[in-house]
């Protein structure tokens, strides 16, 4: 198993299956709940060692009643150290003063916790570290956003890397940049570096820094140590922990969470780094943070909150409850694992589903979905008519065997994959359009009709699926193109530096890209070169090929393709059965749908996990989770929402109105004028 493959399957596929599941059952700790009916303090860290001058450490105290509801309690609860020669607990956060071990007593109303605390070497010096300190400093007063200095051109004459993505460039002009000016280390509070964003000399960007701010002493006590680099000795993060995590409920009144970020280098070590990390929100009007991590619930819903350090994100799903007045639950009877994902969904943010939607509104629905064509009038007939309890499912069962919907849901998959006679003259688009549609007829599964367009070559006038690699004109283009199409990654940003708003660094953008290196287009032929490789803009090193074998001969792409349709990939069963649900309902559970990152939360991740799964298991079998949600109740429901659902679009409360597509308007006048092509009328007749 590849590195690749370890870290993007562990760090994105563990962060959304255990997304699903409550920190502790039963949920939030609710508003009738009082202190006395606190049955046990939690307290994060359950113990702490501080083994340098400068460490420190968040707490996160949470308090549960009998039956393990929840609700953070950090602000309210007391610290009280035995012995504040040894340690000191301001704002939830302990610091040494001095060596040895005592304990913290935590307490709220009558309920308390006892915390073990060894604290060690603070006579000791303890440098600031340039890559681990100063830089993350820098990032989460936003120096190097891409609005500021980490903007291509810099700002000012002053450059930073985005987000610090390249140390030895902001070494270089941190330390010797500008003249060496914006550093003093003679008097560390005269550097500009300093002076610029407390706005004691004129700064564009604004007031970024106060003097009790923690990176204003990290900045100031780097120049005062001779603003040293740790080029030759550097700290290098495997990773960061967030607590509390996967997901938090919060339900009104109790509409906080303190969070924790903890740094794991390698070696072992960890250091709390909290206050370093730099939090973002995906949603403001459900879920604000503030820069020291504290969460604050605001209307309901669902929001991402991200939380980074140096390369390294993570994201937070937080749900925000409500009591809804006059709320009651009801609903029709489930059909299927997608009504009971959904409908729990529903229930817990107090969304009431609409009720099912009549015969015809379904007849005409579910035809304009799976054929693109509207009913004929013996076809409506036959269903209005029809009084056996399984008739939508005969109807569904019989739409998907017909030429009409594999043509149509060809047009789809070709829109995606380029096939226009733009790119592909003379009969190419047509011979790959063909191709598509002939695997819709006879039900191939994704992952074979993926793996063949992968690995195709030859002549595109005769071989279909090789016309893939004829849509772009350059090996960047389809990294892009196969990176979004297959696994809903836009990964052009990590061209340039390291996503910002993703895992996705620079080395993977390059490492995906060597997979195509060798592959050659001849005007109509594509072939496999021995030769080809891709060198890191940056450090000119030949990059690894993405999933790559120990063979070097032999075709990368092959592998790729294996890495891809794995059972076990995050992304390729994920992103596929969204975009069918897109199709089908509207908006897809993570939109756009070639957006997915942890910054972008699916609405309903039990509900994705669970179509991923079904997918895989079912040989990426594209009919049956089409099939599967047309028979949901949550499909089959009513557009008409209800005052308890009004406005709600992504969670399935009921069926969003939507747009024809050109396709499907441009056949239906066709049909009502009786003008449609002979073509799409054989369709109609074999229906």
């Amino acid at each position: 198993m590849s590195d690749s493959w370890r870290v993007f399957s562990l760090n994105l596929s563990l962060a959304w299956l255990s997304a699903v599941t409550l920190l502790m059952a039963g949920g939030d700790l609710g508003a009738k709940d009082t202190v006395g009916q606190i049955a046990r303090l939690e307290v994060q860290p359950p113990r702490v060692g501080l083994t340098s001058k400068r460490s420190r450490v968040q707490f996160v105290v949470t308090a549960l009643d009998e039956q393990g509801r929840y609700r953070d309690v950090t602000q309210e609860a007391s610290f009280t150290a035995e012995s504040d020669q040894i340690v000191r607990i301001e704002d939830a956060v302990a610091r040494g003063t001095g060596n040895g071990t005592t304990e913290i007593t935590v307490r709220l109303g009558s309920i308390e916790s006892r915390i073990p605390i060894v604290v060690s070497e603070q006579a000791l010096p303890d440098p600031v570290r340039f890559h681990t300190e100063t830089l993350a400093a820098l990032t989460k007063q936003g120096c190097n956003a891409g609005s500021c200095h980490g903007s291509p051109q810099g700002k000012g004459g002053f450059s930073l890397s985005l987000l610090a993505y390249d140390p030895r460039h902001d070494e270089r002009s941190l330390i010797h940049g500008g003249l060496a000016r914006r550093i003093n280390v003679l008097d560390p509070k005269e550097s500009l570096l300093l002076k610029k964003p407390m706005l004691r000399v004129n700064h564009v960007g604004g007031k970024r820094l106060r003097a009790t701010d923690a990176t204003y002493r990290i900045l100031h006590d780097w120049i005062y140590e001779g603003a040293k680099s740790d080029s030759t000795n550097r700290l290098q993060c495997s990773k960061i922990v967030v607590f509390p995590s996967p997901n938090r409920v919060l339900s009104s009144p109790h509409l906080e969470q303190q969070l924790r970020v903890v740094a794991h280098f390698e070696g072992g070590n960890t250091r709390d780094v909290t206050h370093l990390a730099t939090f973002g929100t995906s949603h403001k009007n459900i879920a604000t943070v503030s820069p020291t991590g504290l969460v604050r619930g605001g209307e309901r819903g669902q929001a991402a909150i991200t939380v980074r350090y140096l390369q390294h994100l993570e994201s937070i799903y937080f749900t925000v409850v409500h009591p809804i007045p006059g709320f009651e639950w009801k609903a029709e009877p489930e059909r299927n694992y997608v009504d009971r994902l959904v409908n729990e969904k529903l229930r817990q943010l107090g969304f009431l589903p609409s009720p099912t939607c009549d015969d015809s509104t379904f007849l005409r629905r579910v035809y304009l979905d799976l054929t693109g064509l509207l009913p004929g009038a013996v076809e409506a007939r036959a269903l209005l008519q029809d009084q056996a309890p399984d008739k939508r499912e005969r109807l569904i069962e019989r739409l998907l065997e017909t030429d009409a919907h594999a043509n149509f849901w060809a047009l789809k998959s070709a829109d995606l994959m380029r096939v226009d006679p733009r790119y592909l003259p003379g009969n190419r688009a047509e011979l790959f359009f063909d191709w598509i549609r002939d695997g819709y007829r006879k039900n191939l599964g994704f992952d074979r009709v993926a793996r063949s367009i992968l690995t195709s070559l030859g002549d595109a006038t005769q071989v279909a699926p090789s016309n893939y690699f004829c849509t772009t004109e350059n090996t960047q283009e389809l990294t892009e193109m196969t990176s979004q199409v297959f696994m809903g990654s836009r990964l052009a940003c990590a061209k340039c530096h390291n996503h910002p708003f993703e895992k996705w660094t620079q080395n993977d953008y390059y490492s995906i890209a060597a997979v195509f290196a060798r592959v050659k287009r001849n005007d109509t032929m594509v072939e496999l070169s021995k030769e080809g490789e891709v060198h890191h803009p940056s450090t000119r090193k030949v990059m690894k090929p993405w999933a790559s074998s120990s063979d070097e001969s032999a075709d990368r792409r092959i592998a790729f393709a294996d890495w891809l349709v794995a059972k076990e990939n995050p992304y390729f069963a994920r992103v596929e059965v969204n975009r069918i649900w897109s199709h089908l309902f509207g908006r897809g559970l993570v939109d756009p749908v070639d957006d997915f990152r942890s910054s972008n939360p699916p609405s309903n991740v039990a509900l994705l996990n669970a179509l991923a799964d079904d997918f895989a298991k079912h040989g990426f079998d594209r009919r049956h989770i089409i099939r599967t949600l047309c028979l949901s109740q949550a499909y089959q429901r009513s557009a008409q929402s209800n005052p308890f659902n009004k406005g709600e679009d992504r969670l399935g409360s009921h069926m969003v109105v939507r747009l024809l597509s050109a396709e499907q308007l441009q056949d239906a006048i066709g049909y009502v004028t009786a003008s449609l092509p002979n073509a799409l009328e054989r369709q109609r007749e074999s229906r």
